[in-house]
């Protein structure tokens, strides 16, 4: 139960990897991840940009893992290898490692999506300047004086974080899910996610070229498991 891929869509894939990792990469910087925490606000605008940004980049890893766990093949559960006690693994250390508090466990990366959209969860923080006329209800506040907690844009961060450190161990969880459930890990709405968090024409591109053989690959596997 495997996909078969050209050697021009096996570069396509890598190149998705490299490009989803330097993506992750440029927003350290603009979440304020460093040694000693992050920015725990964010204007509402600068708040949403990031996140349709991570969507994106998550989508994208998420079809990457797909493609290179079906070139490999799916694996019942019980019958994954056990890794040998030392055995070395890929953990070259992009810079989103320099960020956070290191001594806390790594959220792990979900490999799957949702069929549903999920409920909003934001909670705005009021700015400490006080708007008499706002609170009136006559003067709404504009969206850049909204701040919102970034908490969740970090995890969502750092989950990354982990498949660009141990990318084989991911691999593995998603050759796992290929043999339980593969038609319910990518999902239409997955993609349409991320094509709207895109606007950079480059990146779209990529991502349906990514999807086109995430397709290819789930027809393969259903006609290899008939």
């Amino acid at each position: 139960m495997r996909a078969v891929f050209s050697s021009k869509a096996l570069s396509l894939i890598r190149f998705a990897q490299v490009a989803a990792e330097m993506l992750a990469v440029a927003l350290v910087p603009r979440l304020g991840l460093g040694r000693f925490g992050f920015t725990v606000f964010l204007p509402k605008p600068a708040y949403q940009a990031i996140a349709a940004e991570l969507t994106f980049i998550e989508a994208m890893v998420r079809r990457a893992l797909f493609l290179i766990a079906a070139l490999r093949g799916a694996i019942p559960a019980q019958a994954a290898p056990p890794r040998a006690p030392g055995e070395a693994t890929h953990t070259s250390k992009p810079a989103i490692e320099a960020s956070g508090n290191h001594h806390a466990p790594a959220p792990r990366f979900c490999l799957t999506e949702t069929a549903e959209p999920p409920l909003p969860r934001l909670w705005p923080i009021p700015p400490l300047t006080s708007y008499p006329a706002a609170a009136a209800g006559l003067n709404p506040r504009a969206p850049e004086d909204i701040l919102l907690p970034t908490a969740r844009l970090v995890r969502r961060l750092r989950a990354l974080e982990t498949v660009f450190l141990d990318p084989e161990a991911n691999i593995l969880r998603m050759r796992r899910l290929l043999a339980s459930t593969p038609q319910k890990i990518l999902t239409r709405r997955g993609y349409d996610a991320a094509s709207a968090a895109s606007d950079h024409i480059v990146n779209f591109h990529l991502l349906e070229s990514v999807q086109a053989l995430a397709d290819d690959a789930a027809g393969q596997l259903r006609l290899d498991t008939g």
